[in-house]
Parts: C-alpha cells; structure tokens; sequence
C-alpha cells in the first residue's frame, strides 16, 4: 500500500483486511488438501450452521443470500461430501444441513487458520493493540451505529 494507513479511508483499510484474510484462508485449505472449497463456503455457510443442523432458508436468511444462490453453495459442497441434507428432527417434512466428516475436517482447518491469523496479526500490532481493534469493531456492531 502506497499511502500512509491514516490517510486511507476506514473502509479501504476493512476491506483489504478482509481481503487478506481471505486470501490466507484460500491458501490454507488449498496446502489442507481442499482445492475444491472456497472462502465463500466458510463465510457464507460454514459459519451460519448450527451444530445440530440447519435449514437453507435459515442459511440463506443468515447470509443475506436468496435461498436459490444458497442452494447452489449447498448443493455444491453436498456434491463434494462436504455437508448432507437429512431430515429434520423437528419437522420431519423439512430438512436440514449438516456437516459430514469432510466438513467437520474442513471447518477445522478453517477454525485453525482463524487463530493463527489473529495470532499473527498479533504479533505484528501486539496483541493489546489488536483487542482493542476487535473491541472497538465488536463495540460499534453492538450499538449498529451506521455510516
């Protein structure tokens, strides 16, 4: 980055963060062996399942997605052995996704990769400096003070 942080707008600065993120996430589960898994699966279904399962719709609804482009993402990832659609325990008319073995394997190396990033980082800013980023950031969604 060419410019001096302070002089870059907030969101630039979120959003390459972001970015960075991402791009290690997608690298980890490549060197993991899951070429075939993308960031958006970890972002937009991954971290929305409940542990017991979880109904598209709730997915979709979760990720700010339709259901159909989230039906796409879950389809994909069945076909891949990542999750299955099993009944619902609570509405046998229903059903719900859950993580099959690969899955689980696969959030855990995300999981994995989520601490060695903050680690890291931590490293680089100091560890009180990057809380007090995650405070400030978890203080503002907490009170959804829009720009």
């Amino acid at each position: 980055m060419s410019e001096e942080p302070t002089s870059a707008f907030l969101p630039q600065l979120v959003g390459q963060a972001f970015n960075l993120m991402l791009d290690g996430l997608y690298q980890r589960l490549v060197e993991a062996g899951y070429d075939d898994l993308r960031p958006t699966h970890c972002l937009n279904v991954f971290r929305f399942m409940d542990c017991d399962g979880t109904r598209p719709t709730t997915l979709a609804r979760r990720a700010g997605m339709t259901p159909q482009a989230m039906s796409e993402l879950v389809g994909y990832l069945e076909q891949r052995d990542y999750v299955r659609r099993v009944p619902d325990p609570n509405d046998g008319r229903g059903r719900v996704v859950v993580y099959s073995d690969r899955g689980v394997r696969a959030a855990d190396v995300s999981s994995a990769y989520f601490a060695d990033m903050e680690a890291r980082w931590g490293a680089v800013v100091g560890p009180d400096r990057l809380l007090d980023v995650k405070s400030a950031l978890a203080e503002i969604l907490r009170t959804g003070v829009r720009g």
